[in-house]
């Protein structure tokens, strides 16, 4: 970028969140909705790690089950 002015880029932010949401989205019609289409019940579970350096991490795990208890 410094040898060449004519050369621009782009915030990586608005990038990255497009990806972001078409990913979520793709994610969501291929897997989440339909696992819920025979889902009676849900486990909900969650974990958090906090770091010294300040980045904490958050965890959130569903585990779908039908009617029968067994897993989705």
């Amino acid at each position: 970028m410094h040898l060449c002015r004519i050369i621009v880029f782009l915030s990586k932010k608005p990038n990255l969140n497009e990806l972001l949401s078409k990913l979520l989205e793709q994610t969501k019609q291929l897997y989440v909705l339909p696992t819920l289409i025979e889902c009676h019940y849900a486990i909900v579970s969650f974990d958090l790690w906090m770091l010294k350096a300040g980045h904490d991490i958050f965890a959130l795990v569903i585990k779908f089950l039908r009617d029968d208890w067994q897993p989705k």
